[in-house]
């Protein structure tokens, strides 16, 4: 029988309005405020998240009315077709988002339905991008439960746990899902019997270094046998395998490790590299509510290693129920863990602590705080902590905890401050509460001066459980695709000050970003009818294409171009300025689309693999497998640069007007271009797979098939996907022209 603990309702009802807030140099000012229809039900534990609708940020966040709301973030207009009704039933989950449909970068949200005053309502629910429903899943409980419940309070992570884009969070039952998000469908070994309640949200990493996304979860337990294992009374922190109990003989198979504190775990576990050295390890706070408080662990939190065991154990003064978060919040590089708590009455506090030995560095008096704290650098260098409670929302210096700003008096908050890159350039922080009428209210404000580029920096920790398919992972690799999953947190848009950096893509769609380049989605857990084969950049560092051998899907501002005949795709060429672009095949033939002008094709007696334009756009070369150049329009062909055997690529040296080739070894050669080295000798698992040219045509970027990348010339590397445990080999990497 399943223990639901108590649900938490606005407890504070605040009078008096404050709408600009200014200290030390930083100032709050409200761009829009939202007043919902929900007087007595108002937004209680539900996070605001951010996702792209209708092809536009927006916030979203559910109330518990039992609705679902949308806001675009530059206006706190409603997106068309939301919010979504639940039909009378809470909402205290936290919308997950994520971009299923290839070519669009329109998010799918997730969330929980019911909650401890509604046990016997609710469910798991996807919405599409324009509100209506996509699938709902209902709660099965185990057949041995005389008294089942359907509440889902928990949010719902979202990651790659078995080849697809999946979600996964536990219900107020006894049971855990994990879901297809496309299709709705529970996946094999699913769902996993998790012996009580469960209110935590599920952190998703690959914690073994195996290509694997773990699902490390947090709950209630009761004492007692349940099919053969006896259970401690308290609550659980779980490693559980991403096939779930599939291949065992148990609904309970497939747990790595465990750890049973003697309070409920209804802290959202986080994950990150800050136990001593660098280690990873996993944090997580204990119950959320007073009847735990007997309990040893009552007020704790808790440490662990990767296979569950006891790091440190810090006694804080009050409730830890709330999620911790990972920052830098001195500035060093590393992760510090900063906690905040409820000790009733109106009162509360947030504690840092060295992550490595779980020592204080400071706490500071708050009202309570229920919702887990969140952090932004406003531009001096480390986080500063952004805390919400039953008091209003007010921001601490990250290295002392001093206050240095009040944002909001008049709104009481038990859930997580979101912070945005707006798309104005500034930091956006958006609370969503209850005001002194107890009616829901979302309010959004920017920080004057600040720049948003920051919201994503390492080490930054910008909403309920750190990111918008809510991992709670600060800097773990996730498994198989999965990081190429995060839908951006910021509008895909051109960078500030012009575009910077590369990407590099897999053979199953994966998109790796580097630099100030926009993230604009991709094509993992997708199904292909073909892998992915090449890749080509927009201008402006805010798109672009990936082409399997018969289509080609648009992402960002990249145009959308109907691909008729094209067949037998190998590789694909953008025009200077992003507006089009040109595809060959491996016989040779080439189609042109958008501004892009065909100048015709050859037949070489080897398969054709790349192709270049013209320094002036006015004509292209193709290159064949053994390296005989063809030259179409202006393109001119240096019979200095020919016969490579195995070339895999071709790249435009702008200041020239010639271009380079690259073979699967690493080798070099230039036509009628300068020469900047070569990586001879690539071991036979990892061949080099493409290349992509430098800002001005001073040097080029070669990728392996592993995702290792070579910097040539005036060409700096700042990030490859070598380190990503990738499941798919690398295949292109593009860059914006002169970027």
């Amino acid at each position: 029988m399943a223990i639901v603990a108590l649900g938490l309702l606005p407890a504070t009802v605040l009078g008096g309005e404050v709408r600009a807030a200014s200290a030390q140099g930083l100032q709050f000012t409200q761009v829009w405020s939202r007043m919902l229809p929900d007087t007595g039900h108002p937004v209680g534990l539900s996070s605001p998240n951010v996702a792209t609708l209708d092809g536009r940020p927006a916030v979203v966040v559910g109330d518990r009315s039992g609705h679902v709301y949308a806001f675009f973030l530059d206006d706190g207009s409603a997106v068309p077709g939301w919010p979504y009704s639940t039909g009378g039933i809470p909402v205290d989950s936290t919308p997950s988002v994520a971009a299923l449909s290839p070519g669009s970068a329109d998010d799918t949200v997730f969330v929980g339905v019911g909650n401890a005053a509604t046990p016997k309502q609710g469910g798991y629910v996807a919405l599409n991008p324009d509100g209506t429903v996509r699938w709902s899943v209902t709660v099965k409980n185990p057949p041995s439960d005389s008294s089942p419940i359907y509440a889902v309070p928990a949010s719902l992570a979202v990651g790659d746990l078995q080849g697809s884009i999946d979600v996964v969070a536990p219900s107020a039952g006894q049971e855990l899902y994990a879901i297809d998000a496309r299709t709705g469908k529970v996946l094999p070994g699913f769902p996993w019997f998790s012996a009580d309640s469960g209110f935590a949200t599920p952190a998703l990493a690959d914690l073994y270094g195996d290509g694997r996304t773990d699902i490390v979860a947090g709950g209630d337990q009761t004492a007692g046998m349940s099919y053969g294992v006896l259970y401690t009374g308290g609550g659980h922190l779980r490693v559980l395998a991403p096939t779930g109990n599939s291949g065992t003989a148990s609904p309970t198979g497939g747990l790595r490790c465990e750890a049973n504190p003697d309070s409920g775990v209804e802290s959202s576990p986080a994950v990150g590299r800050f136990l001593a050295g660098g280690a990873p390890g996993i944090v997580v706070g204990t119950a959320s509510v007073s009847s735990w408080r007997g309990a040893v662990t009552s007020g704790e939190l808790l440490a662990y290693d990767v296979h569950c065991r006891p790091a440190w154990a810090a006694r804080l003064g009050g409730l830890t129920g709330s999620s911790p978060a990972l920052a830098d919040i001195t500035g060093g590089g590393g992760l510090e863990v900063v906690e905040g708590t409820n000790a009733g009455g109106g009162a509360g506090a947030v504690y840092a602590l060295d992550g490595a030995t779980g020592a204080v560095l400071w706490h500071q008096p708050t009202g309570e705080v229920i919702g887990s704290v969140t952090t932004a650098d406003f531009g001096q260098g480390y986080q500063d902590v952004i805390v919400p409670s039953t008091q209003g929302a007010e921001v601490l210096d990250g290295r002392t905890g001093e206050v240095v700003a009040t944002i909001e008096h008049g709104i009481g908050l038990q859930s997580s401050v979101l912070v945005t890159d707006d798309p104005d350039g500034t930091i956006g922080v958006t609370l969503a509460g209850y005001n002194g009428h107890n009616e829901g209210e979302v309010v959004h404000y920017e920080v004057t001066g600040s720049s948003g580029a920051a919201v994503d920096r390492p080490g930054a920790w910008p909403q309920f459980h750190h990111d918008p398919q809510l991992t709670g992972n600060a800097d773990l690799a996730t498994g198989a695709g999965a990081a190429p999953l995060r839908a951006p947190a910021k509008p895909c848009r051109p960078p500030a000050g012009g575009p910077y950096g590369y990407y590099e893509a897999t053979a199953s769609g994966a998109v790796y970003v580097y630099g100030n380049l926009a993230r604009c989605g991709s094509l993992a857990g997708h199904e292909l009818t073909s892998p992915v084969v090449a890749m080509a950049a927009t201008a402006d560092g805010a798109g672009y294409w990936l082409a399997t051998a018969t289509s080609v899907h648009a992402f960002g501002d990249a145009g959308r171009f109907a691909a008729k005949g094209a067949d037998g795709v190998v590789a694909m060429a953008a025009t200077a300025d992003g507006a089009g672009y040109w595809l060959v095949s491996r016989s040779g033939q080439v189609w042109a689309y958008g501004d892009a002008r065909s100048y015709g094709g050859g037949k070489p007696a080897t398969p054709v693999v790349g192709i270049a334009p013209s320094a002036d756009g006015k004509g292209y070369w193709t290159v064949s497998s053994a390296g005989v150049v063809s030259g179409f329009g202006d393109a001119r062909v240096s019979r200095a640069a020919s016969g490579l055997a195995g070339t895999v690529g071709i790249a435009t040296d702008r200041a020239t007007g010639g271009y380079w080739l690259t073979s699967a070894t690493g080798s070099v050669y230039n036509g009628g271009s300068s020469a900047y080295g070569s990586v001879p000798g690539r071991a036979a698992e990892h061949p080099v797979a493409g290349i992509a040219p430098a800002p001005f045509g001073t040097g080029y970027r070669l990728v392996d098939q592993g995702g290792e990348l070579f910097c040539f010339g005036t060409a700096t590397c700042v990030g490859s996907a070598l380190t990503a445990h990738l499941h798919s080999p690398v295949v292109a990497i593009a860059a914006p022209a002169g970027s």
